[in-house]
């Protein structure tokens, strides 16, 4: 259903399918999210207050590491890969916004 939602933020303007769609998932998501474990319910109100065609890439990846680590199923080095690599990126950005600043 997720998924769902997330694809229905592909729409052009005037697809009435996918706008019947989003109408349909917000509202089963909604009433998912009181229903369902912690991890989803996180996944889902994160969703819908904002999208992944809406978001930056970067701040969805950061809330995806956390939302992954909390999973037993996931993969230690993949994690850590994708938190070195989240955490090299944001010291590059401090070091040009430090030399923009001077």
């Amino acid at each position: 259903m997720l998924a769902f939602y997330e694809a229905s933020h592909l729409r052009l303007h005037g697809d009435e399918t996918l706008e019947e769609a989003l109408v349909f998932t917000t509202t089963h998501l909604k009433t998912a999210a009181s229903k369902t474990t912690d991890r989803m319910s996180e996944q889902i109100i994160c969703a819908l207050k904002q999208p992944l065609r809406k978001s930056p890439e970067r701040l969805q990846a950061r809330q995806y590491i956390a939302i992954y680590q909390d999973e037993v199923s996931h993969n230690k080095a993949l994690l850590e890969l994708a938190k070195l690599d989240f955490n090299l990126l944001q010291s590059l950005h401090k070091e040009e916004l430090a030399q923009i600043l001077r």
